[in-house]
């Protein structure tokens, strides 16, 4: 009963991935705009689910766990071990910067190569499958393994998301929950996978809530490739800036000329509208940029064009109360309606429509 049990739930996890990898695929075709970033890291969870597909076809087919328990785990391990480090390369992939990337890259590469060493030790020490105090070593490492993946990439994504957030315009709910998404499903795996491989009854428990927890990230994962803009904006390796100075006047009217002649022109109507974006349109640095909104407006990129973008709200309400809130959040450059809305009711504890009701009596 038990081994049917195990081969209903492999046969089962192998169709749910094979599921996963077409949904990726095929929502490829329908992304218009594409992140080079992005497209790796959607290959990088191809391979992942692949490698478990595989896995999964060669324990029904040999019955690797009906030959017992530590021979069922002892190859758990081995096809687990890349495919979480994969999962886990394509999450921090889009988060972390190079070096850390690379970081991520040379441990997992070597800890998979530590795991592989103990096994072949263990199959010519023992001269079989069963490896004795070898699948202990390997789990552990492969623990450790996981360990590093949840740690080590944490404060690399605490900073590129301060960057995204001050840098773009765009609404950040996608980005956001990718970032907390991805980092529950890191943590699911680092923390349970090498027990659970290790029972059956911890394994038919937790395989159910491990597949939720990868589809749910599959689905925020394609719904972000969607938003180009973000994902330009996430891509972009920040290159070690210089100290800061502390701007002239002349250069800081300079700037305020340009930024008021690209509100002037409507440039915040533009939904992809980002930091990088706005200082190739009107010549400035980047790090001008920023400086002068720290230093001359005490704000950020962010806040500074969600207060233009919210008075030219307020404006275009009062004097078109017939448009529709999509028409009016599209027109103003918001990348949503769900943005316009948040915006009033962080700033003025109500909604558009609301506002304009109180608003209508005096004017």
């Amino acid at each position: 009963m038990e081994e049917k049990t195990l081969f209903l739930l492999q046969f089962g996890s192998m169709l749910i991935n094979i599921v996963m990898i077409l949904f990726i695929l095929f929502a490829r075709k329908y992304i218009r705009e594409r992140v080079a970033q992005y497209e790796k890291s959607r290959w990088l969870l191809v391979s992942a689910m692949s490698i478990l597909v595989l896995h999964y076809i060669l324990q029904m087919t040999f019955e690797l766990r009906a030959s017992g328990d530590d021979v069922g785990v002892a190859f758990n391990i081995l096809f687990y071990a890349p495919s979480t480090f994969l999962f886990c390369y394509a999450v921090a992939n889009l988060e972390c910067g190079r070096d850390m990337l690379k970081k991520f890259l040379y441990v997992g590469a070597f800890g998979y190569f530590l795991i592989l060493i103990l096994f072949l030790v263990g199959l010519s020490v023992m001269d079989s499958f069963h490896l004795g105090a070898f699948l202990y070593a390997m789990d552990a490492l492969f623990g450790a393994c996981m360990v590093f993946f949840i740690f080590i990439p944490m404060r690399e994504i605490r900073r590129t998301y301060r960057r995204v957030e001050a840098s773009t315009g765009s609404d950040l709910h996608h980005y956001v929950s990718y970032i907390h998404s991805g980092f529950y499903l890191v943590c699911l795996m680092s923390v349970f996978l090498p027990f659970s491989i290790v029972s059956i009854k911890v394994l038919l428990f937790f395989g159910p809530v491990f597949y939720i927890a990868i589809l749910r990230f599959v689905v925020i994962f394609i719904t972000l490739g969607f938003n180009s803009s973000m994902l330009r904006t996430v891509d972009e390796e920040p290159a070690v800036e210089p100290e800061k100075v502390l701007l002239s006047a002349e250069r800081s009217m300079e700037i305020e000329r340009r930024l008021d002649s690209w509100v002037g022109n409507n440039g915040y109507q533009e939904r992809d509208a980002s930091l990088v974006s706005l200082s190739t349109c009107i010549c400035v640095s980047r790090r001008d940029l920023t400086d002068y909104f720290e230093q001359r407006l005490n704000t950020t990129f962010r806040v500074w064009l969600s207060d233009i973008r919210f008075e030219a709200a307020k404006q275009m309400l009062l004097e078109h109360p017939e448009y529709s809130n999509e028409a009016i959040s599209a027109s103003c450059g918001f990348s949503s309606r769900s943005q316009l809305y948040n915006l009033f009711h962080d700033r003025l504890g109500m909604t558009p429509k609301e506002w304009v009701m109180r608003k209508s009596p005096s004017t």
